[in-house]
């Protein structure tokens, strides 16, 4: 998978997406912010719903983002080039030049990216109550 759209660098590693990304950031914006929030948080404005669909495809590409990105630094820190990471349409790609020294370090590169995401949810989670704690409008508790 070849980025198409250079997004420059980011720790030193080359970031890059594929156009297929947009796809994924307008069925997000379209399904949530057109079709599943309007029903569930109603009595927004179309632009409010479209705005927040596409915070969410944002965050969402971001947390793709900080997955992969999360491999290629660990992995850069451990002596093993990195090419580059880029971001598709089911996810992303951190593009490793060589294998790991030791089994250890393969270990810790394949596993820094789903604890980020365990982190990163974690983060969101902690968010979302506090947004609702604050009795923020429910749209916003929803993103």
């Amino acid at each position: 998978m070849r980025a198409t759209i250079r997004l420059g660098r980011i720790g030193g590693v080359r970031v890059g997406m594929h156009w297929s990304v947009l796809v994924i950031v307008l069925l997000l914006v379209g399904v949530l912010g057109l079709g599943q929030w309007p029903e569930i948080y109603p009595g927004y404005g179309t632009a409010v719903y479209l705005l927040a669909g596409v915070v969410a495809a944002l965050l969402f590409v971001s947390s793709l983002l900080a997955h992969e990105l999360a491999h290629a630094l660990v992995a850069t820190r451990l002596g093993v080039e990195v090419d580059g990471i880029t971001l598709w349409l089911l996810g992303g790609v951190a593009s490793l030049r060589g294998e790991a020294r030791t089994p250890r370090a393969d270990l810790w590169i394949a596993a820094v990216g789903p604890a980020t995401s365990v982190l990163a949810g974690g983060f969101f989670t902690l968010i979302a109550w506090l947004v609702a704690v604050a009795e923020a409008p429910v749209l916003v508790w929803g993103v």
